[in-house]
């Protein structure tokens, strides 16, 4: 199924005008991610033919989120510690804000989404499991 958002619109929406930066594929990859994400999520009642303009927003900040956080994951693989002259410059405050900014907006974009998703059960009733004895009556 084809997502909702393209590279152009994540691009538009994320001012990423640099193709240098921000390469086709690491959009499209992450647009991908971000559709999978939503499409285990959606409720079984929206229209994936026809998604509501809301669920379009959503995919394309939730695709942001994910273009930032991988941007973030290259800046810090590649930061350098310079010395110059007896003096430590240490690299940018750039993976701390793409992370920030990542996590944001994709809390943002989930917001948008929640009245399209389906119901999800709490984290307490998923952790509960009948119970197996492991020792043998007779032992105890």
């Amino acid at each position: 199924m084809p997502a909702f958002t393209t590279e152009a619109e994540v691009r538009l929406r994320l001012q990423l005008n640099d193709a240098t930066l921000a390469p086709p594929d690491l959009i499209a990859a992450a647009i991908g991610d971000a559709h999978e994400a939503l499409l285990r999520r959606l409720a079984p009642e929206v229209d994936l033919n026809d998604p509501p303009p809301l669920v379009v927003s959503g995919e394309t900040f939730l695709a942001g989120a994910y273009t930032l956080r991988a941007l973030a994951s290259r800046d810090a693989a590649t930061q350098k510690h310079i010395t110059i002259g007896g003096q430590r410059i240490a690299p940018g405050e750039r993976f701390a804000a793409l992370t920030r900014n990542a996590g944001d907006l994709e809390a943002a974009a989930w917001d948008w989404l929640a009245p399209f998703l389906a119901p999800a059960l709490p984290p307490a009733l998923l952790a509960i499991t009948d119970s197996t004895p492991i020792f043998d009556e007779a032992e105890s």
